[in-house]
């Protein structure tokens, strides 16, 4: 018994530990990647751009809003940072108090965290989000690397939500099912 505690504790750490390094490694990877991009292109409006697959291309752009440039022409910089500041320890605290966290939960909520991390940078930084990926063979909005993060973070999140979720056996109501991240809550 002694062991098994023991191990389940190592585990525990061992996913910290990789909660942290991920989440570091994301931001980090984002941020390097805005800084190398606007000094390989500079700021936006200049026409530079890299060719890199027919319809993508890597062009700089700047974004005062959320996503898609939502509240944007507000001044909501301090807004939009505030929810950031917010929330960057509320999915820390998540992860955290999780007591059996899965590896897709651990992977899930460090690259949200690592994204948030490095748009939050930005900004307090400069008062907008730095881009420079940009799919014009569908228009999509210019994005980086933390809004990647944040995306296949969020989708992972969910797919491990409900992929793992179990309902209750016949006749067993109020049985406990996962939640996310393998801890028990009351079926409803």
């Amino acid at each position: 018994m002694a062991a098994e505690l023991a191990m389940t504790g190592a585990a525990k750490n061992t996913r910290r530990a990789v909660f942290f390094a991920v989440l570091a490694v994301a931001a980090i990877l984002d941020l390097w990647s805005k800084s190398y991009m606007f000094a390989t292109l500079g700021p936006p409006g200049r026409g530079k751009h890299i060719d890199v697959l027919p319809g993508l291309r890597w062009e700089t752009a700047l974004n005062k809003g959320v996503a898609w440039g939502l509240l944007s022409e507000q001044k909501a910089r301090w807004f939009i940072a505030s929810l950031s500041i917010i929330a960057l320890p509320v999915i820390i605290g998540a992860f955290l108090r999780t007591k059996k966290p899965t590896w897709p939960f651990t992977v899930a909520l460090s690259f949200i965290a690592g994204g948030t991390v490095g748009n939050l940078y930005d900004r307090i930084d400069t008062g907008a989000v730095r881009d420079f990926i940009y799919v014009y063979a569908i228009n999509f909005p210019v994005f980086n690397v933390a809004d990647s993060f944040i995306c296949v973070g969020a989708a992972l999140f969910a797919l491990e939500h409900f992929l793992t979720a179990e309902t209750p056996a016949a006749g067993e109501k109020g049985a406990a099912e996962p939640g996310p991240g393998g801890d028990a809550r009351p079926a409803g």
